[in-house]
């Protein structure tokens, strides 16, 4: 009899224990959500985020707060967001940029991508437009290689910076063809753009540049990904380069150690928003796809995307200053 009392008492001390945690999941979230954006307001980052969150907040019944903490492309804010509390309350954008390429540029990086974050899903991905100066003699993008061909290391493609997106598609596509470009890295998509209108650089691999192809003041010579559903007679780089494949994404983490059931109440969320006709139109007119995953498929694309672009990262000695 003692020994069925001790072992009743010992369960019910536990279960009170267990409790409080149970609780608070059940009730998730009982309070506002803070997104922490990585990223300053206006980019394709900002948009997705913002675009998401007013749908999660309808759906869950709690504000969504978007919170820009950028600096440092994109490490700054993903290091608050990794000492946030992980009530799954805080949650955060996370990208090719400060995901995996700060992993091998970043001697320095305030957090560990695959430990200090628990991945809640995939919300978007984009192939990005290599694109030029209409004046341009490349019509396409097989035009563009052989100028570039015929002409090592002259011809010029401006990125967002140094260890952009941009700038690691392009070295991926040196690894696979030895064709030699100048980079011009910039402080931003914007500036490359600006640089490309005035004819001070021949390419410019970024998605800044979609709004001026889509008003035909850039035209675009291939995309590094899958041909986009906004631009259907623009053909992926791949198609010229057998192989070739390099597209930016975002999704969301939450802090390490996140309730599993705040988890999967955000990811069928956000699963359920991706397949929204209006989230895919918005999107498709900024040159993105809506992208939804399970939190297991998102862990093993950032897993894939470490191991491909850690490869080009440390081949091409790329470090952020």
């Amino acid at each position: 009899m003692t020994t069925i009392s001790t072992k009743l008492a010992r369960a019910l001390l536990i279960a009170a224990c267990l409790l409080p945690a149970w609780a608070a999941a059940q009730g998730f979230p009982s309070r506002p959500v803070r997104l922490i954006v990585p990223y300053p307001p206006g980019g394709n980052t900002d948009i997705v985020a913002r675009l998401y969150g007013q749908k999660l907040a309808e759906r869950i019944g709690q504000p969504v707060v978007v919170d820009n903490r950028g600096g440092a492309a994109g490490t700054l804010g993903l290091g608050i967001a990794a000492k946030s509390p992980n009530d799954g309350h805080t949650i955060a954008v996370g990208d090719l940029g400060s995901m995996v390429i700060a992993r091998f540029a970043n001697p320095n990086l305030a957090y560990d991508p695959q430990k200090d974050f628990a991945p809640v899903g995939l919300l978007s991905t984009v192939s990005i437009v290599v694109t030029a100066n209409p004046k341009s003699r490349a019509g396409n993008f097989a035009d563009f290689l052989a100028l570039a061909r015929a002409q090592p290391g002259k011809l010029t493609y401006g990125t967002a910076g140094v260890g952009a997106p941009g700038h690691l598609a392009f070295e991926l596509l040196r690894s696979m063809t030895r064709v030699e470009l100048l980079h011009v890295p910039f402080k931003g998509g914007a500036q490359a753009v600006t640089a490309l209108l005035g004819e001070q650089v021949d390419v410019v691999v970024d998605g800044a540049a979609f709004a001026q192809v889509k008003a035909g003041k850039l035209k675009a010579l291939a995309v590094t990904g899958p041909r986009l559903p906004a631009l259907p007679d623009v053909a992926g780089i791949g198609e010229t380069v057998p192989g070739f494949s390099f597209t930016n994404w975002w999704g969301i983490l939450a802090p390490a150690g996140a309730p599993p059931e705040a988890i999967g109440r955000l990811n069928e969320e956000l699963r359920q928003i991706a397949a929204m006709p209006e989230v895919a139109d918005r999107l498709s007119g900024l040159g993105l796809a809506a992208q939804g995953s399970t939190p297991q498929q998102f862990a093993d694309h950032v897993r894939t995307e470490t191991d491909k672009i850690g490869r080009i990262v440390r081949e091409a000695g790329i470090k952020f200053e």
